[in-house]
């Protein structure tokens, strides 16, 4: 039972700010993490962060730390997915996955992470789930185009996907006071004024809110949602991709999780991407990575050790 860490891109900054973070994790919490990778790619990085190191059968030495590994060797599309899919298979097991950025062609016919999951595990409704010290927000849609939202956020949808939502994080007993859900047109439609797309998302609202018993509003207009947040445990729902990390991530800066809510265990990934031009510099920040392996780890005790005896699925 470990937080099993995929690679990620190689030309990418993720290893780099993973061994980073290591630095400032206590042997401990260490013992808890596994990381699943190609010998050559974290020779290569670790060479670039001139550390002096060793690669041993089964663990990684770096300036008086070990890290356990699980050295792959044979590609199964690209390095980071053939590290993704082991992640995958050892998470099934009372695990928590921990994925490092990669890019969106490193999946064989996916946008992304949260679609390959999808498709894999056959669930339309799991949701990105955006967590940092002072805010939380959760995504109904991600990549998608603009000119796509209004067909494809049914109201069956929005009620599935935030439905999935609240009972994952009340499983992980994730501290959440109220939720607030924006609408998809500009001021929430000014009551059918701007489009009726929003009496879909005030339908979906109703039924959760009988449904669960909890503290639901919307629709808000999405560009003053913010000002209606009382708690950094406040659940801020929105729509679509932009709506929401532009407001997260504007604020957040990259010290933040991304976190995928529904799968059969927690998974977890910094709240960044690749940034390639950074590869081989030594100059990637890492405490968006730091930030969110401590949270993966301290969800992996929580699953483990404390009252969640099971994972969500």
């Amino acid at each position: 039972m470990k937080v099993y860490v995929s690679q990620g891109h190689e030309k990418g900054i993720g290893l780099e700010v993973f061994f980073k973070s290591c630095t400032f994790i206590s042997k401990a919490d260490l013992q808890l993490i596994k990381l699943l990778a190609f010998k050559t790619s974290v020779n290569d990085t670790l060479t670039h962060m001139r550390l002096p190191f060793k690669l041993l059968n089964n663990s990684i030495e770096i300036s008086g730390i070990n890290i356990q590994v699980e050295w792959l060797d044979q590609i199964n599309h690209s390095q980071s997915f053939t590290a993704l899919e082991l992640g995958m298979k050892l998470s099934e097991s009372l695990g928590v996955l921990f994925t490092l950025p990669t890019s969106k062609d490193q999946f064989p016919g996916f946008a992304g992470h949260t679609e390959y999951f999808r498709a894999f595990y056959h669930k339309p409704e799991l949701g990105m789930f955006f967590s940092s010290p002072r805010m939380q927000v959760l995504l109904l849609s991600d990549h998608v185009p603009i000119n796509k939202l209004s067909e494809i956020m049914t109201e069956e949808l929005i009620y599935l996907r935030l439905k999935q939502a609240l009972k994952t994080l009340q499983h992980w007993n994730w501290p959440i006071k109220r939720i607030l859900v924006a609408g998809l047109n500009p001021h929430a439609g000014e009551n059918g004024l701007i489009g009726d797309e929003d009496t879909r998302v005030t339908t979906a609202v109703r039924r959760l809110k009988a449904e669960l018993k909890l503290d639901i509003l919307g629709p808000l207009p999405g560009d003053t949602m913010l000002l209606e947040q009382k708690s950094t445990h406040d659940l801020l729902v929105y729509l679509f991709h932009d709506q929401g990390l532009g407001v997260f991530k504007g604020l957040q800066g990259f010290i933040g999780s991304n976190i995928t809510l529904g799968l059969p265990y927690p998974r977890f990934s910094p709240d960044h991407g690749t940034s390639f031009s950074l590869f081989g510099k030594n100059q990637a920040d890492y405490r968006g990575c730091a930030y969110s392996l401590n949270e993966a780890v301290n969800m992996l005790k929580k699953v483990t050790y404390g009252k969640n005896s099971s994972h969500q699925s």
